[in-house]
């Protein structure tokens, strides 16, 4: 049975007609919603003839597989004499000037679908028309021909063989990866406990088309248990590709050198681990395009060798991706974004799934298809949701951009001059009604002034002149379709919230349930596996992450002996806000009273930065010769190494270092052996009351009465355990936890902590050296 690859008419045209030179700054091209809407509202206007949305496929059958062509027509007309394929592409820019220039690519289009529906209709000649919209005026224009189907034959014909050599090369590829992923054993002798059952719950889940929760604790080998049965499933043609989604850097390091592992046992795979454009790009000071830059300017007539010469590596790390572009003189982030088109497992970030303003569209726009999300550290995910989803503005950036366009661009100045005018009756309003305050009706009013603001910077910006200030208004102009987009987004899980700081104000679109968005992204793929070592409850994750109601779960025990671990809870001593100034004191002896029973490495978590400073200056007034470290709020990357090394060194003596829950050293830190003897958590982690966190609170609490522990509860606790889990990464480690706060003793909170845990109470400060001397000489 011959092997099938699978080829849109749109990227059949664009991989062999392409040419010329990148432009990412063209700022005409509307959103993708505008876009659907404008398609809509041309077909609803068409005769009763017109028929839109038509699929079509055709398949081309070669001596090794067969290629399938297929498409959407947007619409027809199906006259009793004759018939007129339909193919609408909408744009700001000038309708004039885009008609007297021959768009190959869209021409290309319309014919390939022409040919396809004449051949299967026995038509001998058909007519095609492109019809350009215009987003902003509702102007269209309409080029229409007339071919015979030879001669759309010969031109499909052409595109077709020029696209079979790279073709020949995919499929020879995909036989040569399935080949290797079937002959693939597992890397390691044993399986981990509930290693094998977590990978034997991928894998049905891929199979089933479902959606998977698994909590974990270190050391079962949750990445590898999850890449391998998605690599299976790759194989047997259950999915197509693979995105292996997480939220930092060690997670990115953690799947690369998993697949590394595999390929060293034979595997034959292409990843593509994604960087941010920022980080990548070659010229940063200039624009995306032809002119500014060398590397956008003939890229489309680089592109295709590039990728040939590409297809000769597996491993696209951030470092390959740009090797290859400047070996072939192409933008690297354009570059990487292609190659993602070809490899079978693409690292990145979740925004690139997620996020409306960056997701990879030319996957999840449009299309529902067999893809397999990995999403680590999943935890992250609601957070990060909720800021995706959502919009800020703020007044100063404005009103520094108005002083530097005045005298310069009279429309964008009073345009910006009524958006500083709306913003000063808000704030002037916040200061009067209560700040911040919120809302639950979408600001129209200034939704309107953006939309003049952002139409006269697009007629400047079309223009390209250089300027001192074109690059901050290009980030204003683009803050600002942010803001309209999500606007178009607003409803009952939206509010406004408006915010006085000073001289500055705010107007925020705050997402206060991401679940349907998220959900919407989940239903266009095959399967969904969420992973993480605190996934904790079940039920407040499935809810809040847009998982179906039928979604899997699986919980792990840690696979580590539960003698390597004490955990001590003192339970008298409040964290409370409004007792900390009383139990200060208590806090730091407890710490002293801790670290006196083993000398060691310590990690002290705290809620906050002030806490953690109250605390710390009583400590080093009592314990002077101890060394420590402390986390700062302003830590470059360079601060955060320094403090990490610190820890990767066995000590005899003592040191201490005092952070934050959900900070970079609360999670995705590995500390081996004795690097780490022991952590304390004071207090349950919770989010300090806030405007958002109060909107949470009362949203889910109309929805499922849980609005204090949505908000506050659960997220604090996933902070606890976050901490908690730096302790024991290994089999061979032992260590302490203690948890300070009354509220680890009551039944909401306790019932949060691991089940494995076995939380012995140390309420008499003498308790803890006579428990802790048990434990360490054992």
């Amino acid at each position: 049975m011959k092997s099938r690859l699978h080829v849109s008419v749109r990227d059949l045209v664009d991989y062999t007609l392409r040419s010329g030179d990148l432009d990412l700054t063209s700022f005409g091209t509307g959103h993708p919603v505008e876009a659907i809407r404008a398609h809509q509202r041309v077909q609803r206007s068409r005769p009763k003839e017109y028929v839109p949305e038509i699929s079509v496929h055709h398949q081309v059958e070669t001596e090794d597989y067969i290629l399938e062509v297929s498409g959407r027509i947007d619409g027809l007309y199906n006259y009793s004499d004759r018939v007129i394929i339909d193919e609408i592409k909408t744009t700001k820019k000038d309708l004039n000037q885009l008609v007297q220039t021959e768009n190959e690519s869209h021409w290309g289009q319309v014919k390939c679908y022409a040919y396809i529906y004449a051949l299967q209709h026995h038509l001998e000649h058909i007519e095609v028309q492109l019809t350009y919209v215009h987003l902003e005026y509702e102007a269209i224009k309409e080029l229409r021909r007339s071919f015979d189907r030879k001669t759309l034959q010969i031109f499909f014909d052409t595109l077709v063989v020029h696209y079979l050599r790279w073709a020949d090369t995919i499929v020879d590829w995909i036989q040569t990866r399935n080949d290797s992923i079937n002959a693939l054993s597992f890397p390691f002798s044993v399986y981990r406990p509930g290693q094998e059952e977590m990978i034997e719950e991928v894998g049905s889940t891929i199979k089933e088309r479902g959606q998977l929760l698994i909590q974990a604790p270190t050391g079962i080998g949750k990445t590898m248990a999850v890449i391998f049965p998605s690599l299976k499933a790759l194989s047997q043609g259950q999915v197509v590709k693979v995105f292996y989604l997480t939220a930092r850097t060690t997670g990115k390091t953690a799947a690369e050198a998993a697949l590394d592992m595999l390929r060293n046992n034979g595997l034959k795979v292409k990843s593509l681990t994604l960087t941010a454009k920022e980080k990548i790009c070659f010229n940063p000071e200039r624009s995306c395009n032809g002119t500014d830059c060398t590397f956008a300017k003939g890229y489309y007539d680089r592109i295709n060798e590039a990728l040939n010469d590409a297809f000769t590596y597996d491993r696209f790390t951030r470092d390959t991706s740009m090797a290859l572009s400047q070996k072939h003189h192409v933008c690297p982030f354009e570059f990487s974004l292609e190659l993602s088109l070809w490899v079978d497992c693409i690292i990145c970030d979740y925004n690139y799934t997620f996020d409306p303003r960056v997701y990879l569209k030319r996957f999840f726009q449009n299309n529902d298809d067999d893809y397999a999300l990995l999403v680590d550290e999943a935890h992250n995910l609601v957070d990060r949701a909720r800021e995706m989803y959502s919009a800020e503005l703020y007044k100063q950036p404005l009103l520094t951009m108005r002083r530097q366009v005045k005298n310069r661009l009279p429309q964008i100045y009073h345009s910006l001059g009524k958006l500083n005018s709306w913003m000063l009756t808000e704030r002037k309003r916040c200061n009067e009604e209560g700040n911040p305050r919120a809302q639950g009706e979408l600001p129209d009013d200034v939704c309107s002034l953006l939309k003049q603001f952002t139409a006269h910077a697009e007629d400047w910006l079309k223009l390209n002149i250089s300027s001192p200030f074109h690059q901050q208004l290009v980030d204003l102009y683009f803050e600002a379709k942010r803001f309209l987009h999500t606007a178009e987004r607003f409803d009952d899980n939206y509010a406004a919230c408006y915010t006085s700081t000073g001289e500055d104000f705010s107007i925020k679109l705050f997402c206060i349930d991401p679940a349907r968005h998220l959900r919407e992204t989940l239903g266009r793929v095959r399967a969904s596996i969420f992973f993480s070592a605190t996934l904790s409850p079940m039920h407040y994750f499935i809810e809040s992450l847009g998982c179906d109601e039928s979604a899997r779960t699986l919980r792990l025990p840690s696979p580590f002996n539960k003698e390597n671990l004490c955990v001590l809870v003192a339970g008298r001593i409040s964290a409370l806000y409004k007792y900390r100034e009383f139990t200060k004191f208590d806090v730091a002896r407890t710490i002293s009273l801790l670290i006196d029973q083993k000398r060691g490495n310590y990690l002290i978590y705290f809620p906050s930065y002030e806490y953690m400073k109250m605390v710390y200056e009583i400590f080093r007034a009592r314990r002077p010769r101890i060394n420590t470290t402390v986390q700062s709020a302003r830590m470059t990357e360079h601060d955060r190494e320094i403090f990490i090394e610190k820890f990767k060194h066995e000590t005899n003596n003592h040191l201490v270092g005092f952070a934050v829950m959900g900070g970079v050293f609360a999670e995705s830190i590995d500390l081996f052996g004795d690097r780490l003897t022991g952590a304390v958590i004071v207090g349950v982690g919770l989010p300090p009351i806030s405007l958002e966190r109060e909107l949470i609170k009362n949203y889910f609490n109309n929805i499922n009465e849980s609005g204090f522990a949505f908000a506050y509860v659960y997220p604090g606790m996933i902070k606890v355990l976050q901490a908690a889990g730096r302790v024991i990464r290994s089999e061979t480690d032992r260590g302490v936890i203690l948890l300070i706060d009354t509220r680890f003793t009551t039944p909401a909170y306790k019932s949060l902590l691991p089940q494995e845990w076995r939380p012995v109470l140390v309420n008499k400060f003498d308790t803890i050296g006579d428990v802790l001397g048990d434990f360490w000489n054992l």
